[in-house]
């Protein structure tokens, strides 16, 4: 029995591997199917898989070309599958033409099973909120739900998604890493702060700046910036001119060091503009795993978890006043029980042993 797991991009490998181990468990093969392009480098990149689809090269998010790109790695992923003829095709989206190409695979191929994976909605999830009424982006939007009927089954990457698509099961993110002890050294007369990311286009910096200004109104206020992006010069900036001192760790990939840094730090900010269609973030999941508390500005699934779960604040311009209010002068056994339930929430919904309980519940394999 052969599975193939298709996707477009670089950006989802810690779900392609689980979904990976998860099938092998099972007693498939399984063979990996994506594309020589790095979204992430924006350059071709040696792809570890088992058919690489040589497709063209685009240079900014919002372009032709990118949907060109799409289009021609969806149309060569159908005629790759000719060869392979899989048991079971697990196709993640975006990009939105492989569930067309994918739909037109299986009306050719009737036997074979087919899971679209939704981890991302395009264009929804683009700040793009004055142009999606537009014949290009309806046209976008539309080559995925027109033909989400056709699998057999649909999973989505959060409640939110499921209720935009208006079909699927909820298989959560999970990063396969199990909690790592807290260990917090906390400051009563100081809050410490952490970005945790990509610094873009989507990240709301007024937001971030106006929170951190009404905060060190009252306590002295550090940020932590683990990550990097284009729009990180601005950010550094925007913070130090409120009064907030900036320690800029770049980026790190060892868990134990990360650890280290949120264990200083109050809250991790969890804040994207209004108009992007989330309902949870990576960060957020590294933030859950590390115990850290977060000010939160993503809707849907993360909005309800901070409200039920106790595990931060969620923020907007009219309560931010109140918000840094309360923040400044709670005290430290509420932070230190924020802390206990965010860990809580993760081993809930976010290990490993969640992610395979959904699949094999819904899959029935």
């Amino acid at each position: 029995m052969i599975v193939v797991l298709v996707y477009a991009f670089d950006t989802c490998l810690d779900r392609v591997q689980l979904l990976k181990n998860y099938y092998t468990s099972r007693g498939y093969e399984v063979k990996g199917m994506t594309s020589n392009f790095s979204h992430r480098k924006k350059a071709v990149y040696n792809a570890d898989a088992d058919a690489v689809i040589p497709v063209r090269e685009y240079h900014k998010n919002l372009s032709v070309d990118r949907i060109l790109s799409h289009m021609e790695f969806a149309k060569k992923a159908r005629q790759a599958m000719e060869d392979i003829q899989p048991d079971l095709i697990h196709c993640i989206v975006p990009c939105n033409s492989l569930v067309k190409e994918m739909a037109k695979y299986k009306k050719k191929h009737h036997n074979v099973k087919v899971a679209f994976d939704i981890i991302d909605l395009w264009p929804e999830s683009m700040p793009i909120e004055r142009y999606e009424w537009m014949l290009p982006f309806k046209i976008w939007k539309n080559r995925r739900d027109k033909y989400l009927s056709s699998g057999d089954y649909v999973f989505c990457e959060c409640e939110l998604f499921k209720q935009y698509v208006h079909c699927g099961n909820v298989l959560y993110w999970s990063i396969d890493k199990d909690c790592m002890p807290m260990n917090p050294d906390l400051e009563q007369d100081e809050l410490q702060f952490c970005y945790l990311g990509s610094i873009n286009n989507i990240i709301d910096i007024p937001m971030i700046t106006s929170f951190l200004r009404e905060c060190s109104q009252q306590k002295k206020c550090v940020l932590h910036i683990i990550g990097d992006g284009e729009k990180k010069e601005q950010f550094i900036q925007d913070v130090l001119c409120v009064g907030v001192n900036v320690i800029d760790h770049k980026q790190i990939f060892d868990f134990k060091r990360k650890q280290e840094i949120f264990d200083q730090c109050n809250y991790g900010f969890n804040v994207m503009k209004s108009s992007v269609v989330v309902g949870l973030t990576m960060k957020s999941l590294d933030y859950m795993c590390a115990g850290l508390p977060i000010i939160n500005t993503i809707q849907g699934d993360t909005k309800e978890f901070c409200t039920e779960w106790d595990i931060g604040f969620n923020i907007t311009e009219d309560n931010i006043k109140q918000v840094a209010k309360q923040v400044c002068q709670e005290g430290m056994d509420v932070q230190l029980q924020r802390r206990k339930n965010i860990q809580t929430l993760y081993n809930t919904y976010f290990t490993k042993k969640r992610f395979y309980e959904v699949l094999d519940k819904v899959l029935d394999l």
